[in-house]
């Protein structure tokens, strides 16, 4: 009869150890929903990612990725080339962007790659550095270096709240 116990003990033990190690994996995945626990480390962080090249011609409104970073300079890229798009919201890319541009020709494709991620020291928001080319002069902040400020709104998505060139 001790025996039964010990090994039914044991199976619950295994059991409750596999619970308890699935729900810390699926914790883990969660997407944040509040601000302050999207942390970015206070080194900068180093982006790969391959050229992603935009045209007007066949442009989406949506981001279909998970790096909501990568998807709030994809929106505002994306606004570049046509601001009419749905997605287009001045509280999550430069107003500038969604205005008319008079005499300045809208560029018609734009490239973009992220060369690095950096926190913005005392403060939650990050600077995202980009390796960029378009077809257009567009005020000179789609070719070269092209910097972008970013800041967490309230619902976890990132918006960005300035651009820069650097020559």
């Amino acid at each position: 009869m001790g025996k039964k116990i010990l090994i039914i003990s044991g199976f619950i033990a295994i059991f409750a150890l596999a619970v308890l190690l699935a729900s810390y994996l699926l914790l883990k995945k969660q997407p944040s929903t509040v601000v302050q626990e999207q942390k970015i480390p206070a080194e900068e962080v180093v982006k790969t990612d391959e050229m992603h090249v935009y045209s007007i011609e066949n442009l989406v409104a949506d981001c279909f990725a998970d790096d909501k970073i990568f998807c709030a300079v994809e929106r505002t890229v994306k606004c570049t080339l046509a601001p009419e798009l749905a997605s287009c919201d001045k509280e999550f890319v430069p107003g500038f962007i969604l205005g008319q541009t008079g005499d300045t020709e809208r560029p018609t494709q734009i490239s973009f790659k992220i060369t690095k991620i950096k926190p913005i020291p005392d403060s939650s928001d990050i600077s995202v550095y980009t390796e960029s080319d378009c077809d257009a002069l567009w005020f000179g902040l789609c070719k070269g270096t092209v910097i972008y400020s970013l800041n967490q709104k309230k619902n976890g998505e990132w918006g960005v709240t300035d651009m820069f060139a650097l020559e």
